[in-house]
């Protein structure tokens, strides 16, 4: 199985091949159902081959967006030239019945949503507006008395076209031309300074730490040994004394 990109990054389209409508009557019964063929490609238009995938389709009345008289799922794969058919009205009902859409009393669309992994992560694929033909269903029960002609012989089927070849990839267009870096803006006046906050209070005073243990007194040193006397000094000359006598008058 091809690996498929996640659908954030790769948008799934789908080219209608054609769409059939098989309203014929048979046996004067309308059959309830219509066959939808097309082709499956992704967003570089190249084909889905043998690519499981699945479909929903939505009946809207009115418009486009209007009340959903029909929706059902369905699975289909692709053949080597993407191509599938299905036929709504056989798949997977989701809400309402296929048999109790009312075909004359309103403009019908038909929604198609796919999911190219073949789960349920659908992806809308558009909304078209079903014309004249679906609208023979309505005929079954419109009460207009005709008489029903003969179902004409089957056409013998045409042979299958060639598949056309994949076109030219498109050159890569030129990278544009890197803008020129803009003018450095001025700097900004510095902001006013802020006031000195207020000096914060004193904290008390730490208790006095206990007084430590006197240490133990060290052990006495040994006396020192007692110095040689020195020697006697030489005598010093003996001086002359003098008497002074004062005589009273």
């Amino acid at each position: 199985m091809k690996k498929l990109l996640p659908t954030s990054i790769l948008r799934f389209c789908i080219g209608l091949l054609s769409t059939v409508y098989c309203l014929s009557s048979v046996n004067a019964q309308a059959p309830n159902g219509i066959n939808y063929q097309a082709v499956a490609r992704n967003n570089a238009g190249a084909i889905w081959q043998n690519q499981h995938i699945t479909l929903r389709f939505t009946i809207h009345s009115s418009t486009a967006n209007g009340a959903i008289a029909y929706q059902e799922t369905d699975t289909a794969t692709t053949n080597q030239f993407g191509l599938f058919t299905v036929v709504i009205g056989s798949g997977t009902v989701v809400q309402g019945t296929f048999s109790g859409i009312s075909w004359g009393t309103a403009s019908k669309y038909l929604q198609v949503e796919l999911d190219a992994a073949g789960g349920s992560n659908f992806t809308d694929m558009g909304t078209s507006q079903l014309m004249s033909v679906p609208y023979a269903l309505y005929a079954e029960t419109s009460g207009s008395g005709g008489i029903t002609g003969p179902t004409g012989a089957v056409g013998i089927a045409g042979a299958t076209g060639a598949s056309g070849s994949n076109g030219v990839t498109g050159t890569q267009g030129l990278q544009g031309i890197t803008g020129a870096t803009g003018e450095t803006g001025a700097q900004g006046t510095a902001g006013v300074t802020g006031a000195q906050g207020t000096q914060g209070l004193q904290g008390p005073s730490g208790n006095q730490g206990v007084q430590g243990i006197q240490g133990i007194q060290g052990v006495q040193g040994p006396q020192g040994v007692t110095g040689a006397n020195g020697t006697t000094g030489a005598q010093g000359v003996t001086g002359v004394g003098q008497e002074i006598y004062i005589k009273r008058f």
